[in-house]
């Protein structure tokens, strides 16, 4: 049975999505698809948790690679966050490769609220005012229904990339932990993907093309996004029964509304004043992340 020999463990916005995508195009590489399974993430009650399914179904996931690949894995980009996938996947494979991709708090920050809310689980349309419901949240106040994972709205935490990722290395071998800066990926992809190949003991195959991949998106209408990716469940239930009757789930019809609703948009800068309260929020874990990779991230934090 084929599983996976390699993670993307994260962190969200930090370019798992593109790195992911440029190792799919290579022919001696399998990546799942859906890419973020979250198989491992049992801490969090996630769409993809192990709740829901078993080790036999997540296995399905890889059934079509085949012998010609180096390297099969999947991109579950909050497993850098959980506190248990780390463990999970060394118990499933303990030479399995991990890949951590990092990135300025500071930025992250605002670029996750943004996905957070594409993807409906924010409400509040503003970074700064979100940042500042994270306490009420965290006592269950204010919560959007929508949520699916509440800790993922408990933005301070999802970014302390020091932290979690002196967490991983306390289980997880320095040798098998490949990170990546967010900002060598954006300066020279080339070089970031030629280093990945090498890390998964995968031949150079010469791509040197690397278009952006999940810029910063908006909907055209959020009740659209809304009616398309959180239906309620009487329109499930009635659409289903129209599919089977006149076999529309080839047409991808919903696929086509939610492409046409989505526009790439540039994200709206946060207030001088909220990135430096960011900056000094994170200091002390973005000198433990230099610490860790070995280089001077100082810069990331010294905010006029």
């Amino acid at each position: 049975m084929n599983q996976p020999n390699f993670f993307i463990v994260g962190a969200p916005k930090c370019g798992t999505t593109a790195l992911s995508e440029y190792l799919r195009g290579h022919p001696r590489v399998f990546v799942s698809q859906p890419k973020e399974p979250h198989y491992f993430s049992s801490d969090f009650d996630y769409y993809y948790a192990p709740g829901q399914w078993r080790l036999e179904h997540y296995l399905r996931l890889f059934d079509d690679a085949g012998e010609e690949h180096l390297a099969v894995g999947e991109a579950s980009v909050w497993y850098l966050y959980s506190r248990e996938a780390a463990a999970g996947i060394r118990a499933f494979d303990a030479d399995a490769r991990l890949i951590v991709m990092v990135r300025n708090p500071v930025d992250m920050v605002p670029s996750l609220h943004s996905q957070m809310s594409y993807m409906l689980d924010e409400t509040e349309p503003d970074a700064e005012a979100a940042w500042r419901l994270q306490e009420s949240r965290r006592e269950g106040v204010g919560v959007p229904e929508s949520c699916r994972v509440p800790e993922f709205l408990q933005y301070g935490d999802a970014a302390k990339l020091g932290e979690q990722t002196r967490r991983l290395l306390e289980v997880v071998p320095r040798e098998q932990v490949k990170i990546i800066v967010f900002d060598d990926l954006k300066r020279d992809a080339g070089a970031v993907y030629a280093e990945a190949l090498a890390f998964l003991d995968v031949p150079d195959d010469g791509r040197r093309e690397f278009a952006p991949v999940n810029q910063n998106k908006t909907h055209r209408a959020r009740w659209l996004a809304t009616l398309t990716q959180r239906p309620p469940r009487p329109l499930v239930a009635a659409a289903s029964g129209v599919k089977r009757g006149l076999r529309l789930e080839r047409l991808g019809v919903l696929d086509r509304v939610r492409e046409r609703n989505r526009v790439v948009a540039r994200r709206p800068d946060i207030s001088p004043e909220f990135r430096r309260e960011l900056a000094a929020y994170f200091r002390d874990d973005v000198e433990e992340l230099g610490e860790i990779v070995g280089r001077d991230l100082s810069a990331w934090t010294e905010v006029e």
